[in-house]
């Protein structure tokens, strides 16, 4: 149970704020962060917190915040060649958290902008061991395509984050076997109204047409609204949010990703998969930061054990290459 995390590191700076400002707008904090990040990272993290084995490919610069990024691999107990240098700064952000937990932010990717399909090649034999191959756009189109496309040659599934939103490469999109977006990344790239997605008995025209081009499962996160999860051939399957004391969302999309990422990688229905990922969205709110506030194997089934809202339903389990009729 293998994942390849086509990834992204950042340090992750986090202020806690009475309200998130406006344009020109300067204002105090009550709290500040400054500690590990950036989407792959929080991906690879989140998903080995969850029993899956991670491996990967990070770009770091050679400023006074890679030997943060060495220090934090051996920390967490990721290979230390998981890291390829570049010149420059190593990726860092800011986001500003008010009290009910939702937050704003920017991110200056540095190294990461510099990963190529090169880099890719290089890491070939290690990605083909892989079960699954995932990315987020806070990494390049080429390195993405290049992993994507041996990944699909070889059998392996492949599960993209477009987040920092944008247009999906066609190429990317035609070797994609599982694409998660929130419901403004959904809008975004013209999949529907979050809305109507929301209540959607059937696919959008535009989610009709990805999965009749391939895509094996389509999920859109909906923040308050829970998730939904799309498949060919098959109705919609909803999951309702877990209501919790939200503190912190950063992080929680990452973390709702890779709990499916376990999740699948486990053979769980699909119905479990999104409630375990839901689940390990909302347990990633609780804290202050993300770096210690992803769940452990342990604490999500403590959590899922206390929150009986929802019935496991009987159903074959979703394959990542092949996707099971029932919800």
């Amino acid at each position: 149970m293998q994942v390849f995390v086509v990834g992204s590191f950042v340090i992750a700076c986090s202020v806690k704020v009475a309200r998130l400002p406006q344009a020109g707008e300067s204002l105090g904090g009550s709290a500040f962060l400054a500690e590990p990040g950036g989407k792959g990272f929080n991906l690879a993290l989140a998903a080995s917190r969850l029993g899956v084995t991670v491996d990967g490919i990070f770009a770091i610069g050679d400023d006074v915040f890679s030997p943060v990024a060495v220090s934090t691999f051996a920390q967490v107990g990721f290979a230390s060649d998981m890291l390829v240098r570049r010149p420059g700064s190593t990726g860092a952000g800011v986001a500003f958290v008010d009290p009910a937990g939702e937050n704003c932010l920017a991110v200056c990717l540095g190294a990461n902008s510099a990963l190529t399909a090169d880099d890719i090649g290089g890491f070939a034999r290690r990605l083909r061991r892989a079960d699954l191959v995932a990315a987020t756009f806070e990494s390049p189109d080429a390195p993405i395509r290049a992993a994507f496309a041996l990944a699909r040659e070889h059998g392996r599934a492949t599960l993209l984050n477009p987040s920092p939103v944008r247009v999906i490469d066609p190429s990317i999109m035609a070797n994609t076997s599982i694409l998660v977006v929130n419901a403004v990344e959904a809008a975004a790239l013209g999949l529907g109204d979050p809305s109507v997605i929301a209540d959607a008995k059937s696919p959008t025209d535009a989610i009709d047409t990805l999965l009749g081009d391939g895509l094996e499962l389509l999920v859109v996160t909906l923040g308050s609204r829970g998730a939904i999860a799309f498949r060919p051939n098959a109705p919609p399957c909803h999951q309702p949010a877990f209501v919790v004391a939200a503190v912190d969302t950063v992080g929680a999309g990452d973390a709702f990703t890779a709990g499916l990422i376990a999740a699948l990688l486990k053979a769980r229905p699909l119905a479990d998969a999104l409630r375990e990922a839901a689940a390990c969205g909302a347990l990633t709110t609780c804290q202050f930061g993300a770096l210690s506030s992803f769940p452990i194997e342990a604490s999500l089934e403590r959590f899922l054990a206390e929150r009986r809202a929802l019935e496991r339903p009987d159903g074959s389990a979703f394959s990542i290459n092949n996707a099971s009729r029932d919800c």
